[in-house]
């Protein structure tokens, strides 16, 4: 009586062992959780015993489930015999509770948001499992149906000694989850308590999912659907309700977040016939017109994720973690982060502000992978994420805040260009490892150039390059073509300019004129296609594209993006020349830097 659910798309394992304690959770037999907490619990963020008479909270119905792990040589095939390397039990490490929805609260919880479960369980010892797990997550279960006629949704997890998995999903009382279901049991609930309404395609009926959407709908707040599955599984494998549905119940949510494996799929249900090639951009950005959405949230693995509204549209690179653990429920976590952002700021009308939330999805997701399992590990969890989470996330400061509301928008975007231009360091330093070879094969002078903003950084750069032994000036990108032509000696000297566009024709009249001469030259261009960069020997490349500064063209992130890659070669050719710290302080024996080295 098991379904197979290939791929591994919908098991999701929690973390670590959480035991049965019948302390944490009673119940009735039919009614809802009754829930005892004690001291240790209300500690944690979103955690209010008995307090959903007097908050809102976000509401999620969908996945809740124990997964039960069996380690396994291979999963065998139809007809074939396989072996357990371990067996699995209740109370057993190999035994976690996880769920789409279940993961995507507990995250959102751990942000400090207010979250409870919609669902149905049994009373069996699965169904205390997760009860009392939930409410160590700090998730509200004061809305869990419970019943002894219920059965608590499991999971056969049989993962292979080279970590794939393949999932066995069990029939639980997360079918019933109809259209009569949800009216019955959460339609009341979601009027008086919801702040924001959460659900899923992946295991609540179709009709259930509708109806949630139009509760929610009539009592005013948010609504966010995952597309977990590819709409075909869920029609044809899953069996969840008719294509006429899902289409329904995608163009009816606020918030449509859906997989690089679903959306495809989706676009294609939808009438995009180029879907197969079109880039994610450009189906987030067809999805957010086609369905209506608020926002779309399409997630890309280790890329990172698009988001898109009717107007905007931002790619953001995935967070770069040193060690992934288990990707499991990265996907959830994400979502976690993507409600923690709403909630704290709504749906974003600002590029800057879209950017944000992808950046702080990512970093739930990104504190997800670096640990077993879905839901996270308090503490340890907690602590990963505030080191993740960009500043600004944490604290949102009032529009219109005396002064301080554009200096920190500035910094905060100051911070995501530079995690951008790391996480594209590969392209980056391809063109700094040759433009430092190059400099240090040279034999002759190196001057930099530019103009305006990116000529004091030229000049900052000649300063310090000079500091650590390498002979460089600065000369005024206009000043070439009068007279300072004659300072480049061809065959030896090397002249590079910065300009952020590419196109300053100051920067690419002198570049022409000194190749014609036979000088190197080499560009430090925010843009790869431009006129400098086919003047150019060599050039470094950093992406102007994901900048976001005001009016769309005052120079400020992009200075920064500019001094970065500076510094960086600087300290390259320091490595790379061995200069040592005296030499550098018989350079610079004025100033402080020199009375200190004197003193001592």
């Amino acid at each position: 009586g098991l379904l197979p659910i290939f791929g591994g798309s919908r098991g999701h394992m929690a973390n670590g062992c959480i035991s049965t304690n019948h302390n944490h959770a009673t119940t009735n037999g039919e009614g809802s959780i009754l829930h005892h907490a004690d001291s240790r619990l209300h500690g944690l963020p979103g955690f209010c015993p008995s307090s959903a008479g007097r908050r809102r909270v976000v509401l999620g119905c969908g996945g809740n489930v124990v997964n039960h792990i069996y380690r396994v040589g291979a999963v065998p095939r139809a007809g074939e015999r396989g072996y357990l390397r371990s067996a699995s039990t209740t109370n057993g490490k190999q035994c976690l509770i996880g769920g789409v929805t279940l993961n995507h609260l507990s995250w959102a919880a751990l942000g400090g948001v207010a979250t409870g479960l919609l669902a149905f369980q049994g009373t069996d010892e699965c169904g205390l499992l997760i009860r009392a797990g939930l409410i160590e997550l700090g998730v509200w279960t004061d809305f869990v149906q419970v019943n002894s006629s219920y059965s608590t949704a499991q999971c056969l997890v049989f993962v292979q000694d080279d970590g794939e998995k393949s999932i066995m999903q069990g029939p639980s009382s997360i079918d019933l989850i109809n259209a009569q279901a949800v009216n019955e049991y959460f339609d009341d609930v979601i009027q008086q308590h919801a702040s924001m309404v959460t659900t899923e395609i992946s295991q609540v009926p179709l009709s259930g999912v509708l109806a949630l959407l139009n509760s929610a709908r009539r009592a005013g707040v948010l609504t966010i659907l995952d597309l977990d599955i590819p709409p075909s599984v869920a029609i044809r494998e899953a069996k969840l309700g008719s294509l006429e549905e899902l289409l329904v119940c995608v163009r009816g949510a606020d918030v449509l977040k859906a997989s690089k494996s679903s959306v495809i799929e989706l676009s294609q249900w939808l009438g995009n016939r180029n879907a197969k090639c079109s880039s994610f951009a450009e189906l987030a950005r067809f999805l957010a017109k086609e369905c209506g959405s608020k926002l779309v949230c399409i997630t890309t693995g280790a890329e990172g994720c698009v988001l898109a509204t009717s107007e905007l549209l931002v790619e953001v690179p995935a967070h770069q973690v040193t060690v992934v653990v288990d990707t499991m429920g990265a996907g959830d976590a994400f979502l976690g982060g993507l409600i923690f952002g709403i909630h704290k700021a709504g749906i974003p009308d600002t590029v800057m502000e879209l950017r944000e939330l992808g950046t702080t999805a990512n970093a739930f997701g990104a504190a997800c992978v670096c640990s077993v399992g879905s839901v996270p590990v308090v503490d340890e969890s907690r602590d990963r994420l505030l080191s993740f989470l960009p500043f600004t996330a944490l604290g949102k400061v009032p529009k219109g805040s005396s002064g301080v509301d554009g200096f920190v928008s500035s910094l905060a975007n100051d911070v995501q260009a530079l995690a951008h231009l790391l996480s594209k360091v590969y392209v980056t330093k391809e063109g700094a490892d040759k433009v430092i070879g190059l400099i240090n094969s040279s034999r002759g002078h190196l001057f930099t150039s530019g103009i305006g903003k990116s000529g004091s950084v030229a000049e900052r750069f000649a300063a310090s390059l000079s500091s650590v032994e390498v002979p460089s000036s600065y000369v005024n990108a206009c000043h070439w073509t009068h007279g300072d032509l004659g300072k480049a000696q061809r065959g030896r000297d090397i002249v590079l300019f910065i300009s952020h566009s590419g196109s300053t024709e100051e920067c690419v009249t002198a570049a022409r004129h000194l190749v014609a001469k036979g000088v190197t030259t080499v560009g430090l261009i925010g843009r790869k296609d431009s006129p400098l960069s086919k003047v150019c020997t060599l050039c470094i490349y950093y992406d102007s594209e994901s900048l976001n500064e005001p009016f769309g063209c005052v120079p400020t992130s992009s200075v920064i993006l500019q001094e970065a890659v500076c510094n960086g070669m600087v300290v390259e050719l320091m490595h790379q020349r061995e200069v040592s710290k005296s030499t550098f302080l018989s350079n610079h024996p004025g100033g402080n830097i020199g009375t200190r080295h004197i003193s001592s």
